[in-house]
């Protein structure tokens, strides 16, 4: 059964968590384009783990936000020994209406190649699958000064399609959620909180 919001203390309606720069930086540069009505914590830009997204997301709930969605690499979860801690998260919330935990593996870099190909290719870490990437955004790199430029995001959504990167995804998904996959199949559940931030501008 899911928790009733308790109030409206913070006054937002729908709120996205990044654990990291990347993530953080690309829902900025996609609410920008898309005029959807998100708010970005952590608000100044910065990695967070685990514990630290927990503490934000009860903080969101507590302050009565609608819609949560917390994006993460999973690389970094299995890299780091985290998969217990992540598990214990994604339980907690499970039953939490308006809650998206949303793990892409490796990295949300694989989101982002799957806005050019659709692939299966295993990839054990980011490092990896950046070197496919850069076959069509060549200059990428998960640096700050080069993430709070737009170009890069520009060059992602002229030169790809967020419409096939969502069938992409989804393709993709269904084939992992069937099992039978290795460990480190990749996947990427991002395509599913697009459509919800579509919903949510439809709403307005």
């Amino acid at each position: 059964m899911s928790r009733k919001r308790k109030g409206r203390g913070l006054n937002l309606k729908y709120a996205v968590l990044g654990e990291g720069i990347t993530e953080q930086w690309y829902l900025k540069h996609l609410k920008d384009l898309k005029g959807y009505k998100y708010s970005i914590r952590p608000s100044l830009f910065a990695d967070i783990g685990i514990e630290k997204a927990e503490d934000i997301i009860d903080e969101l709930i507590s302050g009565g936000c609608d819609q949560i969605f917390f994006l993460t690499d999973y690389d970094t979860i299995i890299n780091q020994n985290k998969k217990a801690q992540f598990k214990k998260l994604v339980d907690k919330y499970k039953d939490e209406e308006g809650v998206f935990i949303c793990d892409s593996m490796p990295s949300i870099e694989y989101w982002f190649l799957l806005h050019f190909t659709y692939t299966t290719k295993e990839y054990l870490n980011y490092e990896q699958i950046e070197q496919d990437l850069k076959k069509h955004i060549p200059d990428y790199k998960k640096k700050i000064k080069y993430l709070t430029e737009d170009r890069w995001f520009k060059q992602l959504m002229s030169n790809g399609d967020l419409d096939k990167a969502c069938s992409h995804a989804q393709k993709g998904l269904k084939k992992y959620q069937k099992g039978n996959v290795g460990e480190h199949f990749p996947f990427t559940k991002i395509a599913d909180i697009i459509r919800e931030f579509e919903k949510q501008k439809n709403n307005q």
